[in-house]
């Protein structure tokens, strides 16, 4: 097999160009072509305006790409952006493309594919996964002034579009596929390429002009969302009553073997339940959740997950030059391996951090996040959802970000009027309705793809034909 790299560079004033040319488009989907290849994209540093203060982002981003192409080669088919909250080793690592991993840690051909339906791109945004920054670290690279989530939507937006410009075979519409956290950046990003910028308390001139400038057929088509953060702050009151449902109460009650009382998420917890999944032990997601992050330090499970070797990826042999803001701890595996490979890094760096400071309890410093405490992202969500389709999971062992306190946590920010849920959610607009397509996941925690990989490929695959 082989495999491509290009480092890109993104200029902060103008559209983005690459410094190294794409694979031959023409012979993608042949016999000897690359069924993936990795990359990392080169942002430049740039000024920007948040809440009101000019804020300069001032290091060097390389921005970590992965595609795998579609079936058959990615001429005309749909690209699927994926990430999850704050990288994207867990929808990577699980039921999404052509490999996964499995229970125990190996990488295993995946049947549920969503390559029969589209080229998948992966991305790990400023820092996270195996992101970096070059040159060394300022306090203010490191701030919460460029770890919030209007530049960090912002950078994987500036990515993906010069990504696209440097592969033109990835000429099919854009869907926006995110887990968890994932669905605020996912509406920051549709709020930015709509030219929303009145929603968003947050300018940046270059990403405004590297939208205007792309030559993409369509850069929103729609946006595909596993158990996402849609409300803003609204959503933290709407999932506290969710955990007094009784219904709810009852079925955590019943897989716990005890009366729960009033309160299934408090009851999960002392059971040592997973929220996350409550037919889960703590134990048992958190070695999940490190078997995907080990799978991309292990070189050979690396491999098989990404499509390609680590070795023949540009930007590796460069991360000693670079920095990462948030220390490994304990969510961090060991890339010893990785080491052995490229080389040692300066005490306290990492060569793959499955976060960023960005994540609540990883910060460098102390922040306010908009998305925990403001309805602003609710607002824009409902404003995309006028222009952009939606499709959103209802996975009913999520205790984390269950569907059911959608429509309340938006009620708060819209008119309660305006919202009604059947088996799908339904907005009304002065021109009309706009629906989201819920589809229901019972076996499911809030990782879908882990565990109903090929009930979500075919609701997806129905919701692309609808």
């Amino acid at each position: 097999m082989r495999s491509f790299a290009i480092l890109a560079l993104v200029c902060g004033c103008s559209a983005s160009s690459a410094s190294a040319p794409s694979p031959d488009a023409g012979d993608v989907g042949d016999a000897a072509a690359p069924a993936a290849f990795a990359t990392f994209v080169e942002l430049a540093p740039r000024d920007v305006t948040l809440h009101g203060r000019a804020v300069r982002v001032g290091a060097r981003a390389r921005i970590f790409a992965n595609v795998r192409y579609a079936d058959g080669g990615p001429r005309g088919k749909p690209v699927f952006v994926a990430f999850n909250g704050f990288a994207s080793e867990v929808v990577r690592a699980f039921g999404t493309g052509p490999t996964t991993v499995a229970e125990g840690g190996a990488v295993v051909a995946n049947a549920a594919s969503l390559t029969k339906l589209a080229s998948v791109v992966y991305v790990d945004p400023r820092q996270a996964g195996y992101s970096y920054d070059l040159g060394a670290p300022s306090a203010a690279d490191c701030s919460p002034d460029v770890f919030n989530e209007y530049v960090d939507a912002a950078d994987v937006l500036l990515a993906v579009i010069a990504l696209l410009e440097a592969h033109p075979e990835l000429d099919g519409p854009v869907y926006w596929l995110g887990e968890s956290y994932a669905g605020v950046r996912v509406q920051w990003i549709l709020a930015y390429l709509r030219a929303r910028w009145d929603l968003v308390p947050y300018v940046d001139d270059g990403v405004a002009r590297a939208v205007a400038a792309s030559k993409h057929a369509s850069l929103r088509a729609g946006q595909i969302l596993i158990q996402p953060w849609l409300a803003g702050g609204p959503t933290v009151q709407a999932v506290a009553a969710a955990c007094t449902d009784a219904s709810v109460v009852a079925d955590v009650s019943a897989s716990v073997g005890v009366p729960c009382g009033a309160d299934a998420c408090a009851c999960a917890t002392t059971a040592s339940r997973s929220l996350y999944n409550y037919t889960y032990t703590d134990a048992r997601q958190t070695t999940r959740e490190h078997e995907a992050s080990a799978a991309h330090v292990v070189v050979d499970r690396a491999a098989a997950l990404l499509g390609v070797p680590l070795a023949s990826i540009a930007g590796f042999a460069d991360r000693a030059r670079g920095f990462k803001c948030a220390p490994p701890d304990a969510d961090t595996p060991s890339d010893a391996a990785l080491q052995a490979v490229f080389g040692a890094l300066p005490s306290g760096q990492a060569y793959f951090v499955p976060y960023s400071p960005l994540q609540p309890g990883k910060e460098t410093t102390a922040a306010t996040l908009d998305w925990r405490t403001t309805p602003l992202v609710g607002a824009a969500f409902v404003d995309n959802l006028r222009d952009v389709p939606a499709f959103v999971t209802d996975a009913r062992r999520d205790l984390v970000v269950p569907t059911r306190a959608l429509v309340p946590a938006l009620g708060r920010v819209i008119d309660p009027a305006r919202l009604a849920m059947t088996d799908a959610l339904h907005v009304a607009y002065p021109d009309g309705e706009r629906v989201v397509a819920i589809r229901a996941y019972p076996s499911a925690g809030h990782m879908v793809t882990m565990i109903e990989p090929d009930a979500f490929a075919r609701d997806v695959a129905a919701w692309l034909a609808r």
